[in-house]
């Protein structure tokens, strides 16, 4: 098994993560993905049978929030 853990600064990343938790805390394939924060952090924790199924899980989360914040700092709402 392998395991992942993405923090996040909470401050600069909690309403883009808001935007996508939906997304986040679905299962990826064959990878799980859980949310956990602290005062300060967020966590995007990955777990996946396999280093393939790793990557890939970790590269789509990273896409949809870099597609995210582009999207929510455009100011087109």
């Amino acid at each position: 098994m392998f395991k992942v853990k993405l923090t996040l600064k909470k401050s600069e990343y909690l309403k883009y993560l808001e935007a996508i938790k939906p997304e986040v805390t679905e299962t990826f394939g064959r990878s799980k993905v859980s949310l956990e924060e602290d005062a300060s952090n967020i966590y995007i924790i990955i777990d996946a049978p396999d280093a393939s199924s790793l990557r890939a899980s970790v590269s789509s989360i990273t896409r949809v929030l870099n597609v995210t914040k582009k999207i929510m700092e455009e100011d087109v709402w």
